[in-house]
This record gives C-alpha cells, structure tokens and sequence, in this order.
C-alpha cells in the first residue's frame, strides 16, 4: 500500500533521515496536533485501576500518522507549511501494523470485551472526531522503538511556494541517495497533481 507523509523543510534533518535512513518517526499521540488525541468513552463500571492501565499504554504507544491521497490542499496547508513542504510516497514493508483512521469520535471501551491493553490503546488512537474526515490518515504503529523502518520511497512532490534553494538540494540529496525515488516539482508541474 502507498501511502503519502507530507512534511515541512523546516528542521531538514528531519527529512533527510526520512530519505537516508529509509525510515518514518512514530511519536506519542501527547506530540500530535489534536488535542483530543487518546480520548475515550467508557462504560461507568471502569475501575481507576483500568484506567490507569490504559492511560499507561496511551502514553507508550507510538504511531507515525500519513494519509492515503498527496493532493489534498487543506494537508498542504497544515502539515506541508502552506504549499512550501513536500509529500512523500513510501510503501511499507510487509507485516507493519497500519490502520485506517475511523472518524466516528473518541472510541468507546467495553472492559468486558477480551482484549490486549496495548490493543485497546491502538484501538483508541485509531479513533478522531469526524471532522478530521479529510486527512484520510492512516496509522502506522512500530514493532518496537519509535521507526518504521525499511520503508520504499517512490515519489517526492515539493511544494509550489518551497524555497527553491532548498528545493534543489533536496533534489540534489535524492538524486545521490536514491536516484530511483521520482522528484516532482509542483511549481513546474503542467498537471499539478491535483
């Protein structure tokens, strides 16, 4: 499956380890953007002990969040700085634990159903509010440690209003590295992508 991560050019170590190193950053959702990350519902009989043991799993359960389309405007404006990032194709490796985001609200906790907590925790960051719809995200959860590793990069579109200095070194970088990975400037796009 590929799946698309878009990125500022700010903090550019950060987008070369993506390209070098063939990997994705899985943070805790307390480092995500919304604030109503890791929230649930629950049936009253829920002891403080369960909660505790959930709100414990939350806190270490990292995920990498991408989306399944590369032309969405409003996901270049909030996560690619307003047109000046880039998007990353990258498939990944067979095996990895992603999920489609559902947007139906916080998830809700049936402590009778016989679950793994570190299951119910996934279950419960795989949960948004429904007007977060349009990002499409999928979440893509490490075996261990905070990286997915061994991803396949195929493609990266750079943003129309991206500092052309940094646009060509990045493409430079990538040519060196990865000659295989497409480069696309929308700028320069007769298409656009859209």
């Amino acid at each position: 499956m590929r799946l698309y991560k878009y990125r500022t050019l700010k903090n550019f170590q950060f987008l070369l380890d993506i390209i070098v190193n063939k990997r994705l950053y899985a943070g805790k959702y307390l480092e995500m953007n919304d604030p109503m990350e890791g929230v649930y519902t629950h049936q009253s009989s829920l002891l403080d002990e369960q909660h505790k043991a959930i709100a414990d799993a939350l806190s270490d359960t990292k995920f990498c969040s991408l989306s399944q389309h590369h032309d969405d405007p409003l996901l270049w404006a909030h996560y690619a700085d307003g047109n000046r990032g880039c998007v990353i194709e990258v498939e990944l490796p067979q095996g990895v634990d992603c999920r489609p985001v559902i947007y139906s609200g916080p998830s809700h906790i049936n402590i009778e159903m016989d679950l793994e907590i570190k299951e119910r925790a996934k279950r419960i960051l795989t949960h948004k509010a429904e007007w977060w719809n349009y990002e499409q995200e999928v979440r893509v959860f490490p075996i261990s440690g905070s990286y997915i590793d061994n991803i396949i990069i195929h493609e990266v579109i750079i943003g129309e209003k991206a500092d052309r200095t940094e646009a060509a070194l990045l493409r430079k970088i990538i040519e060196k590295v990865e000659p295989s990975v497409s480069v696309i400037d929308r700028r320069n796009s007769k298409s656009r992508r859209l």
